[in-house]
């Protein structure tokens, strides 16, 4: 029969202390608290958050897992609302100078930046915490576009200027947008997360259907990089290049699917509790720690907390 040592390749040693280094799979003795203790990891997971106060679909958000930030979306007539999250519950906060959805968003959750609306919408909005109030207009009117950086250094790609699906990328300084390279393909409903020199666009859809591609920018041009593992629009996602998060959307029925990126592969994680698409998503840098809200899949003021994979010691009672 097989012993530990020989699976593992350590032995259980009586020690007073922790190890201040273990390695995963490894045992040991603690004789001061009297427990047998081991170093684990523990898997990636979703968990409930707090709902949403006003249940919307094609809702943009902002932030991170612990401040995050949801504004407009459609639920029957479109909304204006904006709402915070703090961790725990969202507080609904001073709304949207007008109604939007399908607008693209970057910034924080004090400092947030909303750009364009169905049908083709180039108008701007800037938040400082308390207030929304008007910003430069984007070049290129259109809905269901991504962003990544800053309120005061902006990035605003693809979308659908109705028609057609665009590949036009714009930067914003905080008053005005000026345009760029554009992406390699023109896409739309895809996510996009990083800052203005260093962003990330992923899946979407393109004129014939879903795809599963990503390009980075590096502040000047858009390279083609590695796929997603799954082809899907209307997903979320937030992060920096080197390691973002996608979650959500729909392939030919409503995905719960969940990608993290290294800043050269997708890699499957663990899936959201309910699939839904045109949802809201913030991410805490790196990427260990995520919030995913509303969506459609019918329309849902559900939110979900990320977890990401983490080595954790855990003890066991002897005594």
């Amino acid at each position: 029969m097989s012993t530990y040592r020989t699976v593992k390749g350590y032995s259980i040693k009586k020690v007073t202390g922790d190890p201040s280094n273990p390695k995963e799979g490894q045992v040991w003795y603690n004789s001061t608290e009297q427990k047998i203790k081991a170093r684990l990891t523990i898997a990636a997971a979703w968990a409930s958050g707090g709902n949403l106060n006003t249940a919307r679909h094609a809702i943009t958000g902002f932030g991170t897992q612990t401040a995050g930030l949801g504004a407009g979306g459609q639920n029957g007539p479109v909304k204006n609302e904006s709402e915070e999250y703090n961790g725990t519950s969202w507080t609904e906060g001073n709304n949207l100078s007008s109604p939007r959805f399908y607008a693209g968003g970057a910034g924080t959750q004090t400092a947030a930046l909303i750009f364009g609306n169905y049908p083709n919408g180039n108008t701007t909005e800037e938040y400082g915490g308390t207030s929304w109030t008007s910003g430069g207009n984007l070049n290129t009117g259109r809905h269901s576009s991504a962003g990544a950086g800053t309120q005061t250094a902006g990035l605003a790609f693809g979308g659908n200027a109705d028609p057609p699906i665009t590949a036009v990328s714009e930067s914003y300084n905080g008053t005005a947008w000026s345009e760029g390279n554009d992406l390699n393909t023109a896409k739309n409903s895809h996510t996009g997360f990083g800052t203005q020199t260093a962003a990330l666009s992923a899946a979407g859809s393109i004129s014939t259907g879903q795809v599963a591609t990503a390009e980075e920018y590096d502040g000047t041009s858009w390279s083609n990089v590695n796929n997603a593992n799954t082809a899907r629009n209307g997903l979320a996602g937030g992060g920096v290049q080197t390691a973002g998060l996608i979650f959500g959307g729909v392939t030919t029925v409503l995905s719960a699917a969940t990608e993290l990126y290294d800043g050269t592969t997708f890699t499957t994680s663990s899936n959201l509790a309910t699939a839904r698409r045109i949802l809201g998503g913030a991410v805490t840098a790196p990427n260990s720690a995520g919030l995913g809200f509303g969506g459609y899949g019918p329309t849902t003021n559900a939110t979900e907390e990320f977890t990401g994979a983490a080595d954790a010691t855990r003890g066991f009672d002897v005594s």
